[in-house]
This record gives C-alpha cells, structure tokens and sequence, in this order.
C-alpha cells in the first residue's frame, strides 16, 4: 500500500503532511514544530549536516562551518549546476537541495510510521517571472530531487491554490476568494471559487486566475538591509579614484545582502581588494567594519538579524537592530515607516499583480467576498493596509501562516492518491 504526502518546500520555511488519525495533517518537523527553517548548516569541526533551527543556532553561538538559506531561490538558475565546496568535497546545489528535502522525508517517515512513496509538491505561480525556461528547469530539478529520495509518484500544485484546498475546508458556504501567498521567495495569488464539501480533484472550473511575481520577504529584507545596515559598512563612502572621487563598488554590499551570493565574499582575494580600497577610501573606520564582517564571516548573522528586525516590526513600531557582533556597542534602530518607505516600490508592483489577477479572472473587485492571507511576508502591516481596500467587500481572513499551504497540498494529495 502507497503512503501519501503533501510537501511544501519554501524559501523561508518548509513542512509536510500526511493523512494520519483520520484527518489530514501536518507533521512535526523541528522538535514538536510543525514546520522547519529551509536552513542547512554544514558544521565542519563534526562534519555534520545540520538542518532547520538547529543549524541556525550552531551558526549564530560561533561554530565553524557554513550556513546555506533561501536556497529554493536558486532553483531554475545556472548556480544549480555549479559545485561548491564542503568537507572538501565539490557538491553541487542540486545534492545539497536533495539533502535537506530528503531530511524532512525521513523525519515525516519517522512521525507518522510509513514509507511515503506518493507526494503532491507545491510550486509558485512562476519560479521566475518572465523566463519560461528557468521556470521549467526549476521544477524538473525538484521533480528530479523528489525521485532521487524515494518518491515513485510525483505531481505538482500552485501554493496559492492549496492553500484555497486548506481555507476551504473551513467555510460552510461557498465564496468567491482571492487567495494571498507571499512568502520569502514569491508573492502568488489565485483567485478561485470555493465549495464546501467538495472532493473534486479537478478544480479547473474553480480556479479562476493565477498570477505571481518573484518579490516576497528576502527581497524586503534586502532592501532594510542596504538602507539601514549596509552604510554602517561604508556602502555610498567615497575613495579616492584616477581622476576624481568615486563611491565604493556598491555591488559588495548587495551580494552581502543575499544568502546565496555570501559566501564568495568571505575568499581571501575579495578581502585583500576590500583592504586595498580602505587604504583609499574617506572613511576608513566603516570600511574597516565591512572587512571585520567578512573576516568573521558575520554576513550571515547580518542576514539573519535583519529579518528578525522585520519580523518584529509587524508588532512594534520600531525595533533596535544589534549589531554588536560586528562592533562593541554598533546597532540601528530602525522605524516601521522607513521599512514601508524602502519596499514602497515593491508594493505597488505586489498590487499590480493582484490587480491584474483580478481582471484576468472576469469578476469585479466587489464579487470577491474573502482575502485568505497566507505565509509570513502577509504579517507585514503596510501589505493588508494596501490589499485590503481594493475588495471592499471581502472579509479578510488569516490562515496558517506557515501552514496553510501545506496542508492544502496534503489534502490534494489525499484526493489524488488515496
């Protein structure tokens, strides 16, 4: 007898979920949490492979080794196809994507006492916006990871589609919803009619419109970071240049702010150069912790206390970011309007893409009579603030930020395969 599972790899967070105790459900993943850190830690003083939180943790109390995040960011790119170096080993990203999904394969095996063989995977509208290729490549490779560890039946769903499956099992009358995911990778947005008690696998006749674009929370993370962090680094500090003063090269600081550009900072040629332009450069003490960072290693920890920064800013309206790490008493206090300032751009192009979701889907604004929000980047007060209004009509619902997807994938999975 075939076991099924819904999977949700994500940029940000992932979990899986099975039909266990007569109901659909989750499964614990991180200790008793239901979901993990798409995180992997390579510690090499014990040549482990450590995932999730734990990894994290190892990273930020000081232990040698790696840390690798948003690495679903790199699907469908030419950096799949690259090898890295790890317990001095050249491996290559697809093997390390292989690792951490085959990880919580293992871990939801062990949770629910089967052998899962048959899995619904979710994917977002668009891997990447404009590059149909890419977009195919992306998920061949999953489809590719998923065969590799054990799965002998592998099928595909829309994120923002299972997370309707989830929402849907809670009405008791059918609704007209847009359905909201932003994660840390994507932004996708479906809008589909919903009708309690259905078991249909074929929803096509539902689905309404699908739309996505790939801005989601690493890339307001990235711009915090660059308006608030990244000039106590000196980025926009002047050197002396052959004929007249120029800037510092700005793209140190924007590879710094990215988890999978990080690492190629950290190699001794890119430090020496950095050293080189301190000689030159106005503004020694900034640069000076810049070259701290990248010798610590710290680009990481920078990373990580920026998101937590804006993660906190969805419950206060201003937060202190530490950065004591780098300097004995460095930090920046960091304001919620500025973080609503900074991603300002980023919005507008979020709500255009609803807009357009909305018209594709033939219905007006007024018919839609719920926003089912979903995933971690939805927290953000300023992205309700602007959603919100275009549907005056709707009732606004909060799902499992974390959650929602993959237990609608779980659910799809049940019909497909049970």
């Amino acid at each position: 007898m075939h076991t099924f599972c819904g999977l949700d790899f994500g940029t940000s967070n992932s979990t899986i979920g099975t039909f266990l105790n007569n109901r659909c459900q989750l499964l614990p993943l991180d200790q008793d949490k239901l979901s993990i850190r798409s995180a992997i830690f390579c510690d090499t003083e014990h040549k482990q492979w450590v995932f999730g939180q734990a990894g994290v943790n190892r990273y930020l109390d000081g232990m040698p080794g790696r840390l690798m995040m948003s690495l679903k960011s790199v699907l469908g790119s030419t950096l799949m196809d690259d090898e890295t170096l790890i317990f001095n080993e050249w491996i290559s990203y697809t093997t390390i994507l292989s690792k951490f999904i085959q990880s919580i394969k293992l871990t939801a095996e062990q949770a629910s006492q089967s052998n899962l063989t048959h899995v619904v995977l979710g994917r977002p509208v668009h891997f990447h916006d404009t590059d149909v290729k890419a977009d195919q490549a992306a998920q061949h490779t999953l489809e590719t990871i998923a065969r590799q560890i054990g799965f002998k039946e592998i099928s595909f769903q829309y994120e923002p589609i299972a997370a309707a499956l989830a929402y849907e099992t809670t009405i008791s009358k059918e609704k007209l919803a847009l359905i909201v995911d932003m994660g840390g990778g994507t932004s996708d947005f479906t809008v589909i009619r919903l009708r309690p008690g259905t078991t249909a696998t074929d929803r096509t006749s539902d689905v309404l419109a699908n739309a996505g674009i790939h801005i989601a929370g690493t890339d307001f993370d990235h711009k915090l970071s660059i308006h608030s962090v990244m000039p106590l680094l000196g980025m926009g500090s002047l050197i002396r240049g052959s004929s007249s003063e120029i800037e510092i090269p700005s793209s140190y600081y924007h590879d710094l702010t990215t988890w999978h550009m990080l690492t190629h900072l950290y190699d001794a040629k890119t430090i020496s150069h950095i050293r080189s332009l301190q000689i030159i450069s106005h503004d020694k003490e900034r640069v000076g912790r810049l070259i701290r960072v990248l010798t610590k290693r710290a680009g990481h920890h920078i990373l990580y206390a920026v998101e937590t920064a804006k993660q906190n800013l969805s419950e206060l309206h201003q937060v202190k970011l530490p950065l004591d790490f780098v300097e004995d008493d460095l930090s920046v206090l960091i304001i919620r309007d500025e973080l609503n300032q900074v991603i300002n751009d980023y919005l507008n192009r979020i709500i255009a893409c609803i807009l357009k979701t909305i018209d594709e889907s033939g219905v007006k604004t007024t018919d839609i009579s719920a926003i089912f929000y979903t995933g971690g980047s939805t927290k953000i007060p300023v992205i309700r603030q602007k959603i919100n209004p275009i549907l005056p009509n709707a009732e606004i619902v909060q799902g499992d930020a974390f959650g929602s997807v993959g237990l609608g994938l779980t659910i799809d999975a049940q019909r497909k395969y049970g």
